[in-house]
């Protein structure tokens, strides 16, 4: 027994001796400076660390023989070094530098914790240049992976609650292809998702939050390396997406909860090659989820396969695909009337049922998206690099979507022209019956909140095709470093739309088959034989018109109540898909293609005037050719936009404070407005065949200072700023037209306010997230081209938009620091987020209508181990009663639960 416990300590021993090498060094930048955080790894032997403040590392508990040490840096070109290591040798390399570079891998986390897990503020994105945040003069703001793990986020549009001054406006419908997303106010304007790493994209709410790498929400107009392709005016929003690493690893991931959810996923990489040159990736999901309301369902399977090739350290071919097909129902937004006053102008006064969904799972649409891309990076000399991109992104919307809309009833008033026409005047005790009776049931309706409930059928699809080419560089004039990027910028989009819009049943409703009846046949007498083909032409108008709008089904009250009527006789509360099908199978195809091109050149440099003082310019050329609608060439044109852009940074305390301003510009072309044949022309004239009126692009201007912080080695990040946006021209719709909306542009609108970031990692464990915005917007020059006139019921109000004045959240993460094995991996999450009262309707004409002020509490707990991990969250744990809109109701979930269970292989 003692020889064989000795034989046993021997062997351990020699073991762990054998296990006892290691390796030290330290990583600068070309500019001597040194990297925090790189990651140093040895993929074989699942081993790796990170650098500390002075780029210095050690990795331990090495075997010996030979093996392959990867430095990796998002920003830098990654660097592979062989080394030799014999048993207890504690090797120590010459220093290793870093070269910059658009990012090529993502790595993974071998071992530890990175230190401030909530911030990641290198990117190749942003600036299309390896910057870091402190050195940048633009502000954004990051959503990393970790804190979405954190928080068992399951979905986009709740990962954008962690972003600083972004507040959600509408539901993600998945209404029109590539448009589907949810739309956000940022800076007071709305945008949407729209960019993928980097490029224009069909992004997609329903993107699993284990494809994201990060979210980063670039703040103000960013038009000179962006361009007009996507909103620019307050934000964009890119999603940086996970790529191929060197190893093998995944995990397999289950989540389930409240609502009947249930969302399985994968990720697994993989080395395709012996010779470690080719790494692939694959991304896959299928989430099935129903409304907390009293019907509705979203279900989505996604698939998202990567590769990663290096032909050598010079040459790298990063291709990748994202496809999603995403079944749902309309979430329920209750649209607020537009050309007349409101009835009620506050939730409680409405009295609003925030479970009822106004439809039923019948009614739903179905939304396949697909994303491809290929990257070429390839390294010319240790100063420049290339890169090329190409993008192809398709997408479609097929089936029924939904409105309910408050104010429907209007329409039926425009028969009240028959009983004021002077030329009728003698019709009237025949017109008067028929008449009146349906103009008193739609008065009675309009004195009441009552939704109209309308259907179109969608069946569009678009496509995208996006080519780039950039040379970035490091280089020196004189003695001043030059960081810069030259690009050159094509973009195609082709959209193909075969949508049902119309209403063949109303006019055999209520008196309308009376009245029309007399149009047709018109007896004589009354009517002299003279006046009957002017009769037969007013009623086959009339008939015309009210089969051109929008088929509607039913009147709901807010507590979702029918309210009877002869317009909508038998209505039900819940909409049937097999009687939708007979209704619109008598609507016509209304069959449009659309297309434009863009062609644009950029550059953008980064100058090192001093150690401690850059100043950045950048100049954008865009020439836009608005093809419109192929059917006709009246709505066709070109434009050409320049977009400059400058900043500085200035550093008191290098790489720990920057006090930054910067100058930025964006555009946006909007499409002719094409007037039918008949319509009257500005000089009062009737056009005799169909004419374009052309629309000023929409322009902006931001003036933005503040500072940035990077304390307390890497533990604390603060970000302050105040911006000023002033945009003309702004597209917006007429808030005296009823019902349909009628574009209008406005002279001068002017948006401004304060945000506030924190990232904090105060002490071992301890992360945490925070962030406040106040934003001031008005229409200060309601004057516009289109209508000749000042639309005065907007002038000086607040854009609907801009969303609340004030948004601010907060995470915290804390994750036990304990020699007790088992505590070492318990994890807590905790926090909230909010937004003031704000009038999602907003305007002279309609008045005023409240949202509420709220703030969500929400709470995640975690065990964490090396080959699973056990989560559980609950989200608005105080059962807040909010909703959220943009001229909108738009009710949000109430209390509910999530638990989660990770393997990781």
């Amino acid at each position: 027994m003692r020889l064989a416990l000795l034989a046993t300590f021997l062997l351990c021993f020699s073991l762990s001796w054998a296990q006892n090498a290691s390796v030290s060094g330290n990583i600068t930048a070309p500019d001597g400076e040194a990297l925090t955080g790189v990651t140093v790894q040895i993929s074989a032997l699942s081993k790796g660390t990170f650098t500390d403040e002075q780029g210095d590392f050690t990795l331990t508990g090495l075997p010996a023989g030979n093996h392959s040490l990867t430095l990796s840096y998002i920003g830098f070109k990654n660097k592979e070094i062989a080394i030799a290591l014999s048993e207890g040798q504690q090797l120590q390399l010459e220093a290793q530098t870093l070269f910059e570079g658009n990012e090529l891998l993502q790595e993974v986390v071998l071992t530890g914790e990175r230190q401030n897990k909530f911030s990641r503020k290198e990117t190749a994105y942003v600036s299309k240049l390896p910057l870091k945040d402190i050195e940048n003069s633009q502000v954004y703001t990051t959503i990393t992976s970790e804190i979405l793990e954190s928080q068992v986020v399951t979905n986009f549009d709740e990962a954008l609650n962690n972003a600083t001054g972004v507040g959600k406006l509408w539901e993600a419908t998945g209404r029109a292809p590539g448009n589907g997303t949810g739309y956000f106010s940022a800076r007071g304007f709305a945008t949407q998702p729209r960019l993928v790493d980097g490029l224009p994209g069909f992004t997609f709410s329903a993107v699993d939050p284990s494809y994201i790498e990060r979210i980063e929400v670039i703040k103000g107009p960013s038009a000179t390396l962006f361009g007009s392709t996507e909103t620019s005016l307050g934000g964009l929003i890119n999603v940086v997406t996970k790529k191929p690493y060197e190893g093998f690893g995944g995990s397999i991931t289950y989540t389930g909860g409240s609502f009947n959810t249930h969302r399985i996923s994968a990720d697994v990489n993989t080395p395709i090659s012996t010779s470690e040159k080719t790494f692939f990736r694959v991304t896959t999901s299928f989430l099935t989820k129903d409304s907390f309301q009293d019907a509705g369902f979203t279900e989505t399977f996604f698939v998202a396969p990567s590769l990663t090739h290096r032909f050598n350290n010079k040459l790298t071919l990063k291709l990748g695909v994202e496809y999603s097909r995403t079944k749902q129902t309309n979430p329920s937004m209750l649209f607020l009337r537009r050309g007349a006053p409101m009835v009620s102008r506050n939730i409680e006064q409405m009295n609003v049922d925030p479970n009822k969904s106004f439809t039923s799972d019948d009614i739903h649409l179905t939304s396949p998206i697909l994303n491809t891309r290929a990257v070429v990076d390839y390294k010319l000399t240790d100063r420049w690099t290339s890169q090329t991109v190409a993008a192809l992104n398709y997408s479609e919307a097929k089936g029924y979507y939904q409105y309910n809309i408050d104010g429907g009833p209007m329409a039926i008033l425009f028969l009240s022209q028959l009983t004021t026409n002077p030329a009728l005047e003698p019709l009237q005790p025949i017109l008067g019956p028929m008449v009146n009776p349906m103009l008193l049931e739609a008065n009675a309706l309009l004195q009441q909140d009552a939704f109209t409930r309308i259907f179109d059928k969608r069946d569009a699809n678009a496509t995208n095709f996006n080519i780039q080419q950039n040379f970035v560089g490091d280089v020196k004039i004189g003695d001043m470093r030059n960081r810069v990027v030259f690009g050159l910028d094509y973009l195609s989009k082709a959209e193909h739309s075969r949508n049902q819009s119309g209403n063949p049943v109303l006019t055999t409703t209520s008196n309308f088959p009376q009245l029309l009846g007399f149009f047709a046949n018109p007896p004589s007498p009354p009517v002299p034989a003279e006046f009957v083909p002017t009769l037969q032409a007013l009623g086959q108008q009339t008939e015309a018109t009210y089969q051109g709008l929008p088929y509607f089904d039913a009147f709901i009250d807010p507590r979702g109540n029918v309210i009877e009527s002869t317009f909508t006789p038998g209505a039900t509360y819940t909409p049937n898909k097999a009687n939708l099908d007979q209704i619109f199978a008598q609507v016509p195809v209304n069959d449009i293609k659309v297309g434009s091109q863009v062609l644009a050149a950029y550059v953008s440099d980064v100058i090192n005037v001093a150690p401690n003082l850059t100043v950045n310019v950048g100049l954008r050329l865009d020439h836009f050719i608005q093809d419109g609608n192929k059917a006709v060439e009246v709505d066709d044109y070109t434009k050409t936009n320049f977009s400059p852009n400058a900043g500085f940074v200035y550093q008191p305390i290098m790489n720990r404070l920057s006090v930054f301003g910067n100058y930025q510009t964006g555009f946006l072309n909007q499409n002719p407005i094409i007037n039918p044949a008949g319509s009257i022309r500005p000089d009062g004239t009737v056009a005799p065949e169909p004419w374009v009126t052309t629309l000023d692009p929409v322009k902006a201007n931001q003036y933005e200072a503040g500072i940035k912080t990077n304390l307390v080695g890497n533990k604390l990040n603060l970000g302050v700023s105040y911006y000023y946006i002033n945009v003309k021209d702004r597209a917006t719709s007429d808030p005296r037209v009823p019902l349909l909306p009628q574009t209008v542009d406005i002279a001068e609108t002017v948006s401004k306010g304060i945000e506030l970031e924190v990232n904090s990692n105060p002490f071992p464990g301890m992360n945490l997230r925070a962030s406040y915005s106040y934003n001031d917007s008005e229409v200060t020059d309601a004057y516009s081209k289109l209508a000749g006139e000042v639309i005065t019921p907007i002038q000086g109000y607040r854009p609907e938009e801009a969303g609340p004045e004030k948004v601010y959240n907060f995470w915290a993460d804390y994750r036990i620091q304990s020699t007790n094995d088992f505590l070492s991996r318990i994890g807590i999450g905790a926090g909230f987020n909010g937004a003031s009262e704000h009038y999602t309707l907003n305007n002279a004409i309609s008045g005023q209508f409240e949202l509420p002020s709220y703030t969500i509490f929400n709470a995640s707990l975690y065990y964490d181990a090396e080959k699973f991990r056990i989560g559980i969250k609950a989200n608005n744990i105080s059962d807040e009663e909010y909703y959220r809109g943009w001229s909108t109701i738009n009710a949000q979930a109430p209390f509910n639960m999530l638990g989660t269970v990770s393997y990781k292989f």
